[in-house]
């Protein structure tokens, strides 16, 4: 087994909810992550050794379970199964995008047309099972189309230069900022209200300073941001915009 890579699912025993477990070359200690439907998981130092995990995620119990009932008051059940949509709003861009699915096609692709701020999506897959992969590739690319000449926007307008940018699937973060000023962004933030967005690369922005969350860092923020406190709470329950077909397994 490469430990460097290495990543499971643990199903639920006991007294243990299901969780996924990954170690990582990065981490230096290990802790749980929960993301926007509330998918549970270890991340583990590479030194530490896996048997340490379940007497981990035990002792930690309660935190999962009442971060887990906070999650469903605020957003509900996520849905068992995963529908395709008809219609896809994009509330950064302030966009409804229609959607037309072709199955039976050789391979999956998207074609998207604007026309006088019209925006048509056509999805063409084998079945209707794999329809969700080509949404995806679609938000991905459409997010880096977007979301990147808004951030080098942002980042002029406050004079804080960044060293390079990128669009992921994150799974538990809205942005991050490396050591050497590379931004990544979620690609889900398509689907956030703009003022929201704007925050989360000026958040990201001002960890080219200090990349910390210190009194400096936050002043920093208070200063492009007056009411950053106000989106840090809207933060927390801004995951009820993300559809259940655009997140990643």
């Amino acid at each position: 087994m490469d430990r460097n890579n290495f990543n499971s699912e643990v199903s639920a025993n006991g007294d243990l909810p299901t969780y996924s477990l990954r170690v990582s070359t990065r981490a230096k200690r290990m802790h749980l992550k929960i993301n926007h439907w509330g998918k549970v998981e270890v991340v583990v130092p590479r030194n530490v050794s896996l048997s340490h995990v379940a007497p981990f995620v035990r002792q930690h119990r309660k935190w999962v379970e009442k971060t887990l009932a906070q999650m469903l008051a605020m957003r509900g059940e996520p849905p068992s199964a995963d529908p395709l949509p008809d219609r896809v709003q994009l509330l950064a861009l302030g966009e409804d995008w229609k959607i037309v699915y072709r199955h039976g096609a050789t391979a999956s692709r998207y074609h998207a047309t604007d026309h006088g701020g019209i925006h048509n999506l056509c999805v063409e897959s084998e079945d209707a099972a794999v329809a969700h992969m080509p949404l995806q590739s679609w938000v991905q690319d459409y997010a880096r189309q977007r979301l990147l000449p808004w951030l080098r926007q942002v980042s002029e307008e406050y004079c804080l230069p960044y060293s390079r940018a990128s669009v992921r699937a994150q799974k538990t973060r809205w942005g991050s900022c490396s050591a050497r000023g590379h931004i990544n962004l979620n690609r889900h933030l398509l689907f956030l209200p703009p003022h929201l967005v704007r925050y989360i690369m000026i958040h990201e922005l001002c960890h080219t300073v200090h990349l910390n969350h210190s009194r400096r860092y936050w002043a920093l923020v208070g200063r492009f941001a007056p009411d950053f406190q106000a989106y840090e709470t809207e933060l927390r329950q801004a995951a009820r915009h993300i559809p259940l077909w655009a997140c990643p397994d």
